[in-house]
């Protein structure tokens, strides 16, 4: 209740200045030299680049996920151990990825990024404590942004891609809960690639006044194989609305409602236990949640030798959630970025 009262009060008073109309509002142009030209930083491929314009972008993000979740209500831990053999109890999910863009034309931007993923997973199992870690690649995206509208304070861009499955879709760990020296397989959730290919579709949009600017993007994840080891992850939704206010030439605020869907795994890796572990059971890992994201840009003066450079953070928290069969819950977040322009 408090963070859900929270995301209503940041996003009303981040909103707030853009319902000021004003009288030469119809004729205002939209402009990329304002910190809030940037979607926050956890939104990827939120605008077209000019022509022969690059970026390049470094984003840190992490995670963090505790207690067991069903529905949207927590399991205590000895329920789940009636259910499972083991019960995990939190998990940290770092991201380190490397983004880049290129304006082919004013109408056409290109689109790709890499990541390599350090997961550790802390679970109860044979009445003791379990720490396993992962640390590999994750799966490679590519894709184009086509602008469909620029007109005055507006623009609106359609999105395509592809994940190339170069990640890891299946991990093992040496545990406790195995004989000494035998490697065991981990659960869904400690695999950083899906070992399929996907196809990508989205829109997305913004409009922008002397104050600030509201953006909205939506993006499907459409998994077309099953991987190697036998099964194929659901398919997942993504939108995302926000609200950015500039306090200055350099530093935007924003707030906004994230709100994610997946589908269950269809096939199962064989050599996983369904009752094992929750995320052991692909058929029942479905589910979605509703997250609030809080975020700063701020844009480097022109002035500087750090002309070009922009800083971005981000920190999101969980605001709902409900699950089709026990999983970890989304506790909070943050994604800190750096975005070189040239």
């Amino acid at each position: 209740m408090v963070r859900r009262s929270l995301f209503a009060a940041a996003l009303l008073a981040v909103a707030s200045p853009l319902s000021a109309q004003q009288a030469n509002e119809a004729v205002w142009q939209w402009s990329a030299d304002r910190p809030d030209a940037n979607a926050p930083v956890g939104v990827f491929g939120s605008r077209n680049l000019a022509m022969g314009e690059a970026e390049l972008r470094y984003r840190f993000s992490q995670q963090n996920l505790m207690g067991v979740y069903f529905g949207s209500d927590s399991l205590d831990l000895a329920t789940t151990l009636t259910l499972y053999n083991d019960a995990p109890t939190q998990m940290s999910d770092i991201r380190h990825q490397v983004h880049l863009a290129y304006g082919l034309s004013d109408e056409l931007t290109l689109l790709a990024r890499g990541e390599f993923a350090v997961m550790n997973r802390e679970t109860v199992a044979n009445n003791g404590l379990l720490r396993t870690g992962v640390e590999d690649l994750g799966d490679v995206e590519v894709g184009a942004l086509y602008r469909v509208i620029a007109s005055g304070p507006y623009r609106l861009q359609l999105q395509g891609g592809a994940m190339i499955p170069v990640g890891a879709s299946q991990t093992m760990a040496d545990t406790t809960a195995a004989q000494s020296g035998a490697m065991v397989t981990q659960p869904y959730d400690m695999r950083p690639g899906t070992g399929s290919f996907a196809a990508i579709l989205g829109i997305g949009g913004s409009m922008q006044n002397e104050v600030g600017s509201i953006g909205a993007q939506f993006r499907l994840r459409r998994y077309l194989n099953n991987n190697s080891n036998g099964y194929r992850v659901g398919d997942d939704y993504e939108a995302s609305g926000w609200a950015a206010y500039n306090v200055n030439d350099q530093l935007s605020l924003s707030a906004g409602v994230r709100w994610r869907t997946w589908d269950s795994i269809s096939g199962a890796d064989a050599t996983l236990n369904p009752a094992g572990d929750p995320h052991n059971s692909g058929s029942l890992i479905a589910g979605q949640r509703a997250m609030l994201p809080l975020g700063v840009n701020f844009r480097m003066p022109e002035d500087t030798r750090l002309a070009g450079h922009m800083l971005s953070l981000e920190a999101v928290y969980s605001m709902h959630h409900d699950y089709e069969g026990p999983q970890l819950g989304l506790d909070w977040g943050l994604s800190f970025g750096w975005t070189v322009a040239f």
